[in-house]
């Protein structure tokens, strides 16, 4: 039997088992310029963009067997803007060209996500909040 048994889990039961010969992890970062809730009210957030990131993934690939997002965090108190957030993608394919396309739709739904946080503050680019770029931003490694 040729590729890789992978189980997918999630809290203690297991969602899925798949065969891929192919599979990978991707992080995702996302930053903003953060603040506390008081006086940066409506400032971009970074947490939100990687929800609605997230929300975009699933609708792309809404197979378990195929992708599993995992590790949430971000943020660092209940009374500021998350300045960061970050999760993790894992992709399993049956080949090279599926895992691109699969990539490429990850890729897609963060960067959808993070435009929507950032059109839903009303944030351009160029714009500044505190000497610092008010938009949120993202990379994949």
């Amino acid at each position: 039997m040729k590729g890789k048994l992978l189980v997918a889990l999630l809290g203690s039961f297991a969602a899925s088992v798949a065969m891929a010969d192919v599979s990978t992890v991707m992080s995702v970062d996302i930053q903003g310029p953060g603040g506390h809730s008081n006086g940066a009210y409506g400032n971009t957030n970074a947490v939100h963009a990687a929800a609605r990131a997230i929300m975009e993934i699933e609708k792309a690939i809404p197979s378990q067997k195929q992708c599993v997002v995992s590790g949430f965090t971000g943020g660092n108190s209940v009374n500021s803007i998350a300045a960061d957030g970050h999760f993790k993608v894992s992709l399993n394919a049956k080949d090279d060209k599926e895992m691109a396309t699969l990539k490429q739709k990850v890729e897609a739904a963060v960067k959808k996500g993070v435009d929507a946080e950032n059109a839903f503050r009303s944030v351009k680019p160029g714009d500044l909040t505190g000497g610092v770029p008010a938009q949120v931003r993202f990379t994949i490694k």
